[in-house]
């Protein structure tokens, strides 16, 4: 898990929209984007990593608290003491503090619970009102599904495709074999239920109502 910036012009994802990635970051790489990475210490606390030096704590980083939903109380623990989870949204503060427009999630909801994932999805939908372009790197499609415009899929470093993720729902890129509402409806249409392909449990409950009366 990482999260990372975009310092050149990436012109491929130069828009407004959250771009989602189904991929891997060196994939990115190979493109030739320029992902860098962010430098600390595991024994400097969460205060001396985001504030510097400063003996208070900056306006700037209090509202960046209260915007990404954390506790104040972190800013006392040291990086190697924080929960898997709770670093992963310092590292995100981290990265918003410095402005980036471009901001790549490297599998950061991988083992995240259902809360936090919640949580996630908020703050990039915001993320995207805010003018930031967002890359998610992801291989839960059903999670990209909540937050991305557009879906690009890379093999070793080669895009395979790029449109909406409603229209890869119909293309043969097996990138859903794996989830079980896409299971759910390929067997049911095997037996004649002609439902609609979909990500959207709520829009599938309604496709099987509609199919039966």
């Amino acid at each position: 898990m990482e999260i990372v910036y975009l310092d050149k012009n990436a012109t491929l994802f130069k828009d407004d929209n959250v771009t989602g990635v189904y991929g891997d970051i060196l994939d990115l790489v190979k493109m030739g984007l320029g992902v860098c990475g962010i430098v600390y210490n595991d024994s400097w606390s969460v205060k001396r990593f985001l504030n510097g030096y400063g003996f208070r704590v900056s306006k700037r980083i209090i509202a960046m608290f209260k915007y990404l939903e954390m506790d104040l109380e972190l800013l006392k623990y040291r990086i190697d003491e924080l929960s898997k989870t709770d670093f992963r949204f310092v590292l995100l503060a981290k990265v918003l503090l410095m402005n980036k427009t471009i901001i790549v999630f490297d599998y950061f909801d991988y083992g995240l619970t259902y809360k936090d994932q919640k949580r996630l999805i908020h703050i990039i939908r915001n993320l995207k009102k805010d003018g930031k372009t967002i890359i998610v790197i992801s291989k839960d499609v059903v999670f990209m599904n909540q937050i991305v415009d557009d879906v690009i899929v890379l093999n070793d470093g080669d895009i395979v495709y790029n449109g909406s993720i409603n229209e890869l729902l119909n293309e043969s890129i097996d990138v859903f074999d794996d989830i079980e509402i896409m299971k759910f409806i390929k067997l049911a249409n095997k037996k004649g239920a002609r439902l609609d392909y979909t990500l959207d449990a709520k829009e599938l409950l309604k496709d099987i109502y509609r199919s039966v009366y």
